[in-house]
């Protein structure tokens, strides 16, 4: 609440600034009334990026679709002064806000426990004690990490909706991290495939990030698909006790 509360403030510092724009275009905006050399395209050019930019700030704001009446509404009356008290501000914002993100985890229980249960009857799907799924693609060299291992692959990561909302591949460069430093699907998973093989994962909610919303693309109680190649294997290695004197 606290990140999105960040970008609350956000969007309305720029919407303030876009109410005075609002407000004294409700004026009948003139090239007089800005500094000599102004124009009304220098005016139309800027008030259309400021806008554009409170558009990014509301739908990186996880707020899903608003009324555009609403919004304008809104800034309309901030730049006449009607006041809003910040308590009720608060409030209203972060009591939609949760009331949203209760409703989003109640569909995503429901519907990762659909597609987790159509999976599993899947030819090749295994379905381990956890809950995890995986279904291997390439065995590779045998070769397997253990959790304490670091691991280079290549991945991809799809939500319930089938949005791809991170990729090693649209990076164009592989991803080293230590095993034990990952979501839970991810270090159970892993173990399961050699160097050089490849692995799909089908990770429920409590084995990656549980009932957080860790952005837009991945809500809470979401159940995540991954597909990952395991480029290498880089065994751990214990480090020697420093001798103290």
């Amino acid at each position: 609440m606290i990140h999105n509360m960040k970008k609350i403030f956000a969007v309305a510092v720029i919407c303030a600034v876009s109410a005075m724009m609002l407000a004294s275009c409700d004026k009948k905006t003139s090239e007089g009334s800005q500094p000599s050399g102004i124009s009304k395209s220098d005016i139309d050019s800027v008030s259309y990026m400021i806008g554009y930019s409170t558009g990014m700030q509301i739908q990186q704001s996880n707020f899903g679709p608003l009324s555009t009446n609403a919004i304008i509404k809104g800034i309309i009356d901030a730049g006449k002064g009607v006041e809003v008290d910040y308590a009720v501000f608060q409030k209203v914002v972060n009591g939609f806000m949760d009331k949203r993100m209760e409703a989003i985890s109640a569909e995503n229980i429901t519907r990762s426990e659909k597609m987790l249960a159509a999976n599993a009857k899947k030819a090749d799907v295994v379905t381990t004690e956890s809950g995890l799924q995986y279904k291997i693609v390439r065995e590779g060299n045998g070769v397997k990490p253990t959790e304490r291992d670091t691991v280079e692959v290549n991945y991809e990561g799809t939500n319930l909706d089938g949005k791809v909302f991170d990729s090693s591949y649209e990076r164009g460069t592989t991803v080293t991290f230590p095993l034990n430093g990952v979501i839970r699907g991810w270090t159970e998973g892993m173990q399961y495939v050699g160097e050089g093989g490849e692995i799909m994962l089908w990770i429920p909610a409590e084995l990656a990030y549980g009932d957080r919303s860790v952005s837009a693309e991945i809500g809470p109680n979401e159940a995540l698909t991954f597909k990952v190649e395991l480029v290498a294997v880089k065994p751990y290695v214990e480090k020697p006790e420093t001798e103290t004197k």
